[in-house]
């Protein structure tokens, strides 16, 4: 599994998802979501996009255990937290628990991915950098 791709790939249902309820809430002049909204964008559609681009660009850091334990806890505590910050908009303050439940899972998984960073980051070869020095190299050999 490429997690990076696998990232983007789920990022832009989000993005999706998040444009949709937002339309919904403009259409409706009912806001009462928007607190959902926002979760929805930031942390489904910009933070996993963003994870999904660094993984693609730092391959070191995308074939750690580490990034596959940010994909999973991130896009486990998504659903737990969305869901339940819904409910809990609602009403239904049992709700308030799982909130906390799912937020701390995306918070560990994101602490995972800095984790990730700093380990793996300086040993990654960045995507398209072995091109460019081949590159450098070609052309100050021919000069």
């Amino acid at each position: 599994m490429n997690v990076g791709i696998r990232f983007v790939q789920i990022a832009a249902m989000y993005m999706l998802i998040g444009a949709g309820l937002g339309i919904a809430m403009g259409i409706s002049h009912d806001f009462t979501l928007s607190s959902v909204h926002a979760h929805i964008s930031l942390l489904g559609w910009a933070t996993m996009s963003i994870a999904g681009i660094v993984y693609i660009l730092l391959p070191g850091c995308s074939r750690s255990r580490l990034a596959l334990l940010h994909f999973w806890g991130h896009n486990a505590g998504m659903p737990v937290m969305m869901i339940s910050l819904v409910l809990y908009t609602y009403g239904y303050k049992p709700a308030e628990r799982t909130i906390g439940a799912g937020a701390s899972l995306i918070l560990v998984s994101l602490l995972m991915f800095v984790v990730n960073l700093y380990l793996n980051g300086r040993r990654a070869v960045p995507v398209g950098v072995e091109e460019s020095s081949r590159m450098n190299t070609a052309v100050g050999a021919s000069e």
